[in-house]
């Protein structure tokens, strides 16, 4: 996992992000050079030994070219305690603007 280290910096500082992206699938992470959203890329990694407890209270927005992975990783947030998670699977070189597989959205209602 990349990308962490920095929101795990500014949750310390008292500061949050609005939104993570929870990207499974190569992308940049260095979006605290740039001022972009907070991204953080788990491609490759074993999806049930990811700490993420840095995401607690936060809205998470998943995407991952494996239905298998985007579902574990949705799990995994709402484990996590998230505020809110949203996670798709796309087929790769598909738009993105054309979900072509699964979809779910899930909001904490304590």
């Amino acid at each position: 996992m990349h990308g962490q280290e920095k929101i795990i910096a500014l949750r310390k500082s008292g500061a949050t992000p609005k939104i993570v992206f929870l990207n499974d699938y190569p992308c940049k992470t260095d979006w605290f050079e740039h001022g972009d959203q907070a991204t953080v890329c788990t491609v490759g990694d074993v999806v049930q030994l990811l700490d993420l407890r840095f995401l607690v209270g936060l809205t998470v927005s998943i995407s991952s070219t494996s239905e298998t992975r985007a579902k574990a990783l949705f799990d995994k947030c709402k484990l996590a305690k998230a505020a809110t998670v949203a996670a798709c699977h796309t087929t790769p070189g598909a738009p993105l603007s054309s979900l072509s597989g699964w979809t779910a959205i899930w909001r904490k209602t304590e």
